[in-house]
């Protein structure tokens, strides 16, 4: 959407000879851009009638041309009473409060406008730009709409209701408009390129690339600054990318946005549409760049190849502006000599700003020997001073920050630590720096977590399951080249921990009469599938609730609607209000089933209920993302809480909901084992992993080719792994 219609100033009424006469210095001093002097002189206007609506609306214009926001809001403040009485003083401090953040000032101020002139074209215009600005879909269209019908002679007008539209996901409305206005203004280079990114949405891509290849060179050019803030094309950093994107990326991204919403009404087509993409791409042998939609898909029917082919990072050609001047990456065992003969580790991680990040790779790092592993930290976004201190003793190595540096800089910089393995900690971001490791850092290269059984060759070495995940064996060519540890491959660390105390289930917003049924996911990780399952449950067992946390309004909405087309009355899904993360375990402790999601299961949220002694079922698919929960609950001890059908799972559900002696004693032997339990045996779990990069390491060196193998039970980090290939 464009910009606001900014501060203008408001018709003198009255003035004293002085006054006037500063005045119409400073009108004529801005008339000849002289803002300073300008600004002057409609300051001592000010001083000698500082009551006056038109002067403090003439020294907040130039400010705010200036860009001193705060300047021309405290200034149209002095006489916000005067401001209030008129409809254009009124969204002239609207104006400037919103551009100062002060979001519900503007909106009373607006608000104020429409009481006092109802189609007052500025106001409904902001109000509709700040409603879609917090996707207030319904208000943005109504506001929009209007300013059309008011006054269709301006093209912006046609583009904000096409927005709104789009934004309200009403693609066949967006582009009804949009033909509306195109023949008003068939020229405009708004209108037409919102024809082509409409059409992308839709799905219609042969016709929106026909339609992009037939703009002119005005329109060419509007359409990439349209593009360039469009979020599949920005870099790591933040800044556009050299490359736009096209319309698939513009297509799956917006549906991979409802999908973040739980909007599901197009996940049909969009399965269908990326199946024929990735089909076509592998007939053709063509790999393009999926961005995030490797982690996305995951929550879609589709094949597994298909699914491992998207997840596999776009290679970077050598020569282009995104390789840089980077040489090729050698491996020379004459460059090993280092102080010591340990195996050195680099972990990339996303972001350390959060805490439980930090305390959670602090707790990572303790586990290993550091008499036989150094480790490297890379984060992706900038560090602060206080985290670059001991995380890393006694393991040596040192905290890089990568946030400024370009992917060839940051792999040259990787590159001097002469690491023996590089370890992707951030794969599931679309900011998870892909074109790193595409670039070759380290002899060994693996990314985890890893959510496809099947390997593809590429960027990446090896992939590192287990025997659940993987209980056909990691042997030939169907998986490629698996690592299996013998227990689990979650390494289960526990963040943090509840709130002291145990807060009561009132105090934790759920209700003390029912039967709590819960899951802690992202919303993106939720797919119909698992909904509808849940709803089963919940139709089968009527006392109870479901309560789902850190879900937005827009997506509490979706979910709602979906619960009453189920059956399901939308008061039996509980969404908390914001809350501290240990307040949020400590109504997760309140809860007494876990559901664990199928397609896409819930990793972290899962291991934090077990953790906390709160049965938990999980039902296994074909992928690795939907078998990572069976692995977890089997190495806490539950394995009779792993289905392998939908069916299996609604029915053990109902059954343990139905019986409060089967819940309590699942919640008393989940207890009780848990002290022993596999999982959180963090020190074996660790000395697994070891053993894995180990031989992942030794291989290397040896100059053979990536392979799988087994990781025997309570394997050391040193010989003894036996190799199957």
């Amino acid at each position: 959407m464009q910009n606001r219609q900014n501060i203008s100033p408001i018709p003198a009424v009255h003035a004293e000879p002085d006054h006037a006469s500063w005045m119409a210095r400073g009108t004529r001093l801005h008339a000849e851009g002289q803002a300073e002097k300008a600004l002057l002189a409609f300051e001592q206007a000010l001083v000698l009638q500082p009551q006056d609506v038109n002067t403090a609306s003439a020294c907040a214009a130039v400010l705010s041309s200036q860009s001193r926001p705060v300047a021309a809001y405290n200034t149209l403040l002095s006489v916000e009473d005067r401001l209030l009485a008129t409809a254009d003083g009124a969204a002239n401090l609207a104006i400037a409060a919103e551009t100062c953040g002060e979001v519900d000032k503007a909106q009373r101020a607006y608000q104020r406008a429409l009481a006092l002139e109802p189609d007052h074209l500025r106001s409904l215009n902001n109000v509709g730009l700040l409603a879609a600005s917090i996707s207030r879909w319904d208000l943005a269209v109504s506001c929009a709409r209007r300013c059309v019908a008011l006054d269709p002679t301006l093209a912006a007008y046609h583009a904000h209701l096409s927005d709104a539209l789009c934004g309200a996901r009403e693609y066949a409305q967006a582009l009804e408009v949009v033909a509306a206005a195109l023949l008003r203004f068939p020229q405009s280079p708004a209108l037409l390129c919102r024809r082509i990114v409409i059409l992308a949405f839709q799905g219609e891509l042969n016709k929106a690339d026909a339609e992009r290849a037939e703009l002119d060179g005005s329109s060419q050019h509007y359409l990439e600054g349209f593009l360039a803030t469009w979020p599949v094309s920005s870099g790591p950093t933040g800044a556009a990318s050299a490359t736009l994107p096209n319309t698939a990326q513009l297509y799956w991204v917006q549906a991979f946005e409802a999908l973040s919403a739980c909007d599901w009404h197009g996940l049909d087509q969009l399965t269908a549409t990326l199946h024929q993409l990735l089909a076509a791409d592998l007939r053709q042998g063509r790999h393009r760049d999926w961005h995030n939609a490797g982690f996305y898909s995951q929550m879609l029917a589709l094949p597994e190849d298909l699914l491992a082919a998207m997840s596999r990072p776009f290679a970077i050609a050598p020569g282009t502006p995104a390789h840089g001047q980077l040489s090729p990456f050698a491996y020379k065992k004459s460059s090993f000599l280092r102080k010591d003969d340990r195996i050195h580790v680099g972990l990339a991680v996303l972001d350390l700003h959060d805490s439980r990040h930090l305390h959670a790779l602090r707790q990572q790092v303790a586990l290993h020997d550091a008499s036989g592993f150094a480790f490297h930290v890379y984060c992706s976004t900038p560090l602060a001073s206080d985290q670059r201190g001991s995380l890393l003793l006694p393991h040596g190595g040192a905290m890089v920050e990568l946030a400024h540096m370009t992917d060839a800089e940051a792999a040259g910089r990787i590159r001097l630590d002469q690491l023996d393995i590089f370890v992707n900690m951030a794969s599931g971001a679309s900011h998870g720096r892909h074109g790193i490791a595409a670039l070759r850092v380290a002899p060994v290269q693996l990314h985890q977590p890893a959510w496809n059984r099947r390997h593809m060759p590429g960027s990446w070495d090896y992939i590192v399951s287990d025997t659940w995940v993987h209980p056909e064996g990691p042997e030939g060519p169907e998986w490629g080249a698996v690592a299996r540890l013998p227990i689990t491959c979650w390494l289960a660390i526990a963040k943090d921990d509840p709130e002291p105390g145990k807060p009561s289930r009132q105090a934790c917003g759920l209700p003390e009469d029912r039967m709590v049924l819960s899951s802690m996911l992202a919303a993106v990780n939720l797919e119909p599938q698992s909904f509808a399952v849940w709803m089963k449950i919940l139709r089968s067992l009527p006392d109870s609730v479901l309560w789902l946390a850190d879900f937005d309004l827009a997506t509490a909405t979706n979910l709602a609607r979906e619960a009453e087309a189920a059956g399901v009355n939308a008061s039996r899904l509980l969404f908390s209000a914001p809350m501290s993360r240990a307040r949020k375990l400590a109504a997760l402790w309140h809860s007494d089933l876990f559901l664990d999601p199928l397609r896409f299961n819930a990793g972290q949220g899962l291991a934090d209920a077990v953790r906390l002694g709160v049965p938990a079922i999980s039902c296994s698919g074909h992928s690795m993302a939907s078998r990572m929960g069976g692995s977890i609950l089997r190495a806490a001890g539950l394995p009779e809480c792993v289905f392998e059908s939908p069916d299996a799972y609604v029915a053990a559900a109902v059954r343990i909901g139905r019986d409060p002696q089967v819940l309590q004693g699942l919640r008393h032997r989940l207890l009780t084992a848990l002290p022993g339990a596999p999982l959180f045996d963090l020190a074996a779990r660790a000395g697994e992993w070891e053993a894995a990069w180990t031989v992942m390491v030794e291989r290397s060196r040896a100059g053979q080719l990536a392979a799988a193998f087994d990781v025997p039970l309570s394997a050391s980090h040193r010989p003894g792994i036996s190799s199957v290939s």
